[in-house]
């Protein structure tokens, strides 16, 4: 039986896994976070019940499936940036093949003047913060009366209503 390990359980890991399981193969899903879903999980505003339902109902049914295994609360990097495992490791563990689909949890800044300031935050912080991961659950953001957002996708309409309720 051939081995894959599949890195990051966001919607890309968790379709790739169900690709690949479908088609035979043995897949390891290792994930950084307790739960699967990546942004579609922490990225959603929280009162988008129906949406974040719908999704879990489907991420639950993957995960459910024959030849698919789920290890969450798993950080894979370099050796000495504090992960519990390195890319040598998973190929000690015999995985023929290794898929990363990491990418949304990382920040990208515009390298505009000042968004190294107090008060400048980056999206993902946010969303992560309002939707309770820790460690962004417990940082204290200082958000004024005035607030600008640079962007008009859904992460940023989500903000926005965020900010108006704070």
């Amino acid at each position: 039986v051939f081995n894959a390990a599949v890195i990051g359980a966001g919607p890309a890991g968790i379709f790739a896994a169900r690709e690949l399981a479908q088609a035979g193969v043995a897949v390891t899903l290792f994930n950084r976070d307790i739960k699967p879903g990546g942004l579609a999980e922490y990225g959603i505003y929280p009162s988008k019940t129906k949406m974040k339902d719908g999704l879990r109902a489907q991420f639950r049914q993957i995960l459910a499936q024959e030849g698919l295994r789920y290890q969450g609360n798993v950080t894979i990097g370099q050796a000495g940036d504090g992960a519990a495992l390195s890319l040598s490791d998973l190929r000690g563990m015999g995985f023929d093949a290794i898929l990363a689909t990491v990418g949304a949890q990382g920040t990208k800044w515009l390298g505009l003047p000042g968004e190294d300031l107090r008060g400048v935050y980056h999206a993902k912080d946010l969303v992560y913060h309002y939707n309770h991961l820790p460690p962004f659950s417990a940082h204290e953001f200082a958000i004024g009366k005035r607030a600008a957002v640079i962007g008009v996708g859904n992460v940023m309409l989500d903000i926005t209503h965020w900010l108006l309720e704070e």
